[in-house]
């Protein structure tokens, strides 16, 4: 146990995962509204270290004495299944339980709340509508699935009636959050494991955007076929799209790539008010100018003044885990990114082949057993803009490991589709190969969903 302190005199509630993205920062907030709150998790991490430096009462690793009748309520992520020695010793002792979604839900209930979901993208686009709404006279609560630069944390406190939420669509759980303003910056093909189909992908997109409160907004990303089809019979005054397409109510123009970030210009109509705005974002790859779009388009349904939205794009610091960087050295740049879907992954060695003064080198670590295979065909052809890549073993994420995963014809594979010189690499070669094959004015990607990240820090440090 990892203890700081405690008052018994306030309602305790328990979190099981604790350490997670999603849930630390629902934690944090009961924390800020007069819970007592505690926690555990499978493992120690510097997300535990912070909760304990926050007051919060941390538990190393799953044990039911972690439990006890002092506990008003227990909460649950959504890596912990019922099998969970600490949720079945809440079940027997009639604790109420919720999971991560219902909990958001409770906290959402007293606030106007903007929530943003979509296969990609969804974390910087909160982060980034975070950013702008922040800056006016009273800002939001902010609930994101990654570590905002900006304020360095997942959670942001306001002083306002209204919440910046991101909304997982991965489990469905997006469709029990009340919303007075939704956004989907894009539908593809990811989490098949819990839909089965596209079909219903698209159904549950669909009911995330007819599930808004009445009078309240829907705004998507034209540009993307699919939600551009699943939203175009939606039937409400309160919908704006965005996008290059010259349909769109918010029109993408005249973008103009720089070192690490882009110019852009917005024009449309929102609210039948006619704008026309010159903005700069200062981070790579074409996908931000997307996402802050929505951004700008929700701080312009604010009524922010455009001249502050405009000077704040401007500032924005991006998320970690969203082309990071780790270190400099001897003229070769190291980053980290989070990108584990063959879309995210091909847009962003796109953007790095954008920005790199030679040539990019990406280590890429598959994300579960189940994801890639599933999405075998697509990653395969999802590595055409990296010069080399090293693949190492798949992170499971608790998945069984079934059958032997055959790596070689994976290399292979990606070899002729992507037409990229692939390696297949164990932790302790990565090192080496990095070594020998990096030269000055060379880009290095460490990409994944697991670890990787971890990985990388000690790799740079060695290297």
């Amino acid at each position: 146990m990892i203890e700081n302190s405690e008052n018994m005199n306030l309602s305790t509630i328990h979190f099981i995962g604790i350490g997670g993205i999603g849930l630390s920062a629902i934690a944090k907030l009961c924390l800020h509204n007069g819970y007592n709150v505690q926690g555990s998790d499978i493992k120690n991490s510097d997300t535990l270290k912070s909760l304990v430096k926050m007051g919060i009462k941390v538990f190393v690793g799953h044990n039911s004495n972690n439990i006890n009748t002092k506990i008003e309520k227990v909460i649950y992520s959504s890596a912990v299944n019922s099998e969970n020695p600490e949720f079945i010793k809440a079940k027997n002792l009639n604790i109420p339980i919720y999971s991560r979604a219902q909990m958001l839900a409770e906290v959402m209930q007293k606030k106007k709340s903007i929530c943003i979901s979509g296969t990609h993208g969804k974390t910087s686009c909160t982060s980034m509508t975070s950013w702008v709404l922040s800056h006016d006279t009273k800002k939001p609560t902010t609930l994101i699935g990654g570590i905002d630069y900006s304020f360095n944390s997942n959670l942001q406190i306001g002083n306002s009636d209204w919440m910046v939420v991101e909304a997982d669509e991965s489990d469905k759980t997006f469709l029990s959050l009340p919303s007075d303003i939704s956004v989907v910056t894009n539908i593809d093909d990811d989490h098949m494991e819990n839909y089965g189909t596209m079909k219903n992908v698209e159904q549950s997109f669909l009911n995330f955007a007819n599930n808004i409160n009445e009078g309240g907004y829907f705004v998507y990303f034209k540009d993307n076929p699919v939600a551009s089809r699943v939203f175009s019979h939606l039937k409400s005054n309160n919908i704006i799209s965005y996008g290059t397409d010259k349909h769109s109510d918010v029109v993408i123009k005249n973008i103009e790539r720089l070192p690490f970030g882009h110019n852009f210009v917005l024009s449309g109509f929102i609210n039948g008010k006619k704008y026309n705005l010159k903005l700069r974002i200062n981070r790579p790859g074409i996908y931000n100018v997307w996402n802050s779009t929505a951004a700008v388009v929700i701080g312009l349904l604010h009524g922010i003044a455009e001249e502050k939205i405009i000077y704040q794009l401007a500032k924005y610091r991006g998320v970690y885990r969203r082309f990071s960087s780790i270190i400099e050295k001897s003229g070769i740049r190291y980053y980290d990114d989070y990108a584990h879907h063959p879309t995210e992954i091909n847009q962003l060695l796109m953007a790095a082949k954008e920005e790199a003064e030679n040539r990019v080198i990406t280590i890429f670590q598959p994300h579960r057993y189940s994801r890639t295979l599933s999405l075998y065909d697509s990653l395969c052809n999802s590595f055409k803009y990296t010069d080399c890549l090293g693949i190492l073993p798949i992170y499971a994420a608790g998945e069984e490991y079934e059958s032997m995963f055959d790596y070689g014809k994976f290399a292979k594979d990606i070899k002729k589709k992507s037409h990229t010189d692939t390696y297949i690499l164990s932790r302790k070669e990565i090192s080496k190969f990095l070594k020998n094959i990096t030269k000055e004015g060379d880009i290095v990607l460490f990409v994944g969903a697991g670890d990787i990240n971890e990985i990388s820090k000690v790799i740079c440090k060695e290297i």
